[in-house]
């Protein structure tokens, strides 16, 4: 999962061409099949929070993260797992608890050092270390002893993952996972070099000097908070005959108008578009605009704010919201209004093969009438004739446009209830979210597996991604239930999954707005930009070709 993190990239496709196929060809080309120096312009929609991948829990560190760190295993175009560091297939016990990986010979970092075993046991123990407070640390729960040592109740060295040797690595898990191969592709599992860690202390991975490197490039150029920043091919990669790219710039563009300005002056290859400039090169063709495993909600705080306690007044905001007007009228880039947590695409029946959000249905649907009745009701269940509320969202110009939206609309039908805007940089939106620091919060998430559990699990009671706190102990049972005892059983599991969003919407503890498109676009030039639903693209595949 990743935080609102967010803009993870595309499944289907409403104009141009489908995602996996982007710009480029089903084969990846080799870097001997183009120039030898090829320079890739990328725009970025915020600023890169962090490179630690113990603290990364956001799209933007995440995407990163998969240029510049690379584990056991990485996903090709067709998004499925191969080896990467592992040399070859592991060897699996017949109770399908323990793998046992061997790495390739002669592995280095990014300084020329030795790249080892004991780097992956290193850094998924720093990982669940609660010393770390890696938000992200949920991610490891499938390996043994993980809950228990993030719970304090047990010893890290106790995790179920040794070095054999320099080159063997164990890894023991809690019950056996039929993804686990695609699991470890994530950032979360790359290595860690204990003593570079060591000696950087608390400003490791704070600028592109204080981190160490071992995928297809190395970070340059980052100071922890500017506005750009540089991937440079690594030249100590395991792989680098086949990276064709030689540099990559990323320049953070927070206004659609600047970002097509220099597409156009062809100073950047990506461009991502919004509103009017959507539909006006929507028949472009170098547009595409592929719809995400990206929900987009409004969090509530249930526990400071005495108002957004009161359910009426949730269900009140929620039916005073047009989703359909909201996603045609003002975003007008191809995202889709949603009426639940969980995106369209992303599961299905596994005895029907129905969609989760077709079979869920839509909940908190836009109704002005009903709105102004709920409101009433709150009033006078609170005692009092005005609420103010303060939004917090991000400082990009898509999330202005969708933030003043949300106060003029619930203005206009709720009187007496006023909406205040603070607009932030995307990382402090993540502190101030994570801090429950707000009255609403326009958040969001991105899938990285094809899981109801992605979402679902984000509102669990105590869950560090629940700015709201929001609580509810039969909500907390499902899904606990879903994610463990049956986790095994897809047709429970499913049951499981729709009861537990029906709680979470019909309590209002979200209010769900829509499911993010991003169009864009992209130099016809640009081949292999492969796209997915669920995953960062990975620029170890891209080439240039004029």
């Amino acid at each position: 999962m990743k935080k609102a993190t967010f803009f993870a990239a595309a499944l289907f496709i409403l104009g141009g061409c489908t995602a996996g196929e982007a710009n480029g060809e089903d084969s990846v080309s080799g870097a001997g099949e183009t120039n030898s120096e090829q320079t890739l312009h990328l725009s970025v929609k915020s600023e890169l929070p962090t490179i630690d991948p113990a603290l990364s829990q956001d799209t933007i560190s995440f995407t990163a993260l998969n240029q510049v760190m690379e584990g056991l295993y990485r996903l090709d175009t067709q998004e499925n797992p191969i080896p990467a560091l592992a040399e070859g297939e592991p060897k699996i016990s017949e109770d399908q608890l323990t793998y046992t990986f061997t790495l390739k010979p002669e592995l280095k970092w990014s300084d020329g050092s030795e790249l080892t075993a004991h780097d992956f046991e290193f850094g998924w123990k720093r990982i669940v270390d609660p010393a770390t407070a890696a938000n992200y640390s949920f991610v490891m729960t499938d390996i043994k002893n993980a809950s228990t040592i993030l719970a304090g109740e047990a010893e890290v060295d106790s995790l179920g993952i040794e070095a054999l040797s320099d080159s063997e690595l164990e890894i023991t898990l809690e019950k056996p996972v039929e993804n686990f191969l695609k699991l470890i592709t994530k950032p979360t599992f790359s290595p860690q070099k204990e003593t570079f860690v060591t000696a950087e202390g608390s400003g490791f991975g704070t600028s592109s000097d204080s981190a160490l490197y071992n995928g297809p490039f190395v970070l340059k150029d980052w100071d922890g908070t500017g506005l750009s920043w540089t991937y440079e091919k690594n030249n100590q990669y395991w792989d680098q005959e086949n990276v064709a790219l030689t540099t990559v710039t990323n320049q953070v563009i927070k206004e659609t108008s600047t970002g097509l300005n220099l597409y156009n002056n062809g100073q950047i290859d990506l461009v991502t578009l919004t509103g009017e400039f959507a539909q006006q090169y929507n028949q472009d063709p170098e547009f595409m605009a592929p719809l995400t495993a990206k929900s987009v909600y409004l969090e509530l705080d249930h526990v400071n704010n005495p108002a957004l306690k009161n359910k009426s007044l949730r269900e009140a905001l929620a039916s005073a919201i047009s989703r359909e007007e909201l996603t045609e009228s003002i975003i007008a880039n191809g995202s889709k209004p949603i009426g639940g947590l969980v995106t369209s695409g992303l599961v299905e029946d596994p005895q029907t093969g129905e969609d989760f959000r077709e079979t869920a249905g839509s909940y908190l649907d836009y109704n002005p009438e009903t709105a102004a009745q709920l409101w009433e009701t709150a009033q006078q269940e609170l005692g009092v004739s005005t609420v103010e509320l303060q939004l917090v969202a991000d400082d990009d110009e898509v999330t202005k446009k969708v933030s003043q939206y949300l106060q003029n609309t619930i203005e206009e039908n709720l009187a007496g209830v006023k909406i205040t805007i603070k607009s932030v940089p995307f990382k402090n939106r993540i502190e101030l979210g994570d801090n429950g620091d707000f009255d609403l919060l326009l958040s969001g998430w991105g899938a990285d597996t094809n899981d109801t559990n992605n979402f679902l699990s984000l509102f669990l009671s105590g869950s560090v991604f629940n700015g709201g706190k929001y609580s509810n102990e039969d909500y907390d049972a499902l899904v606990e239930a879903s994610m463990g005892e049956d986790s095994g059983d897809p047709a429970e599991k499913w049951a499981n999954d729709l009861a537990a969003e029906k709680i979470l919407l019909e309590d209002a503890g979200i209010i769900p707005l829509y499911q993010q498109a991003q169009a864009m676009l992209l130099r016809s030039s640009v081949k292999n930009y492969h796209m997915s639903q669920i995953n960062s693209v990975n620029l170890k595949y891209v080439s240039i070709e004029e």
